[in-house]
């Protein structure tokens, strides 16, 4: 059981580090794209990242969902 408690853990951190830089780069990206009065490039970068982003936090939450029964989590816990 440790095994998995350990595995989970580290797909959930490649998993929030992942979504979360993505989100940076699409808001960085779509602020640049303001910046330059780009419209291409602010609805371009949500084209080509806007799936993997969505994924990742979605497997990412996931993840969470499962943590909360592996690690025997309880409503209320802090």
């Amino acid at each position: 059981m440790n095994a998995v408690k350990t595995t989970t853990m580290v797909l959930f951190k490649i998993g929030l580090v992942l979504f979360l830089a993505l989100g940076v780069v699409v808001v960085l990206t779509q602020a640049a794209g303001l910046i330059a009065g780009s419209p291409g490039l602010v609805s371009g970068v949500v084209s080509a990242l806007g799936l993997a982003m969505t994924v990742a936090a979605g497997a990412t939450g996931l993840l969470a969902f499962v943590m909360a029964y592996v690690f025997g989590w309880k409503p209320g816990e802090d």
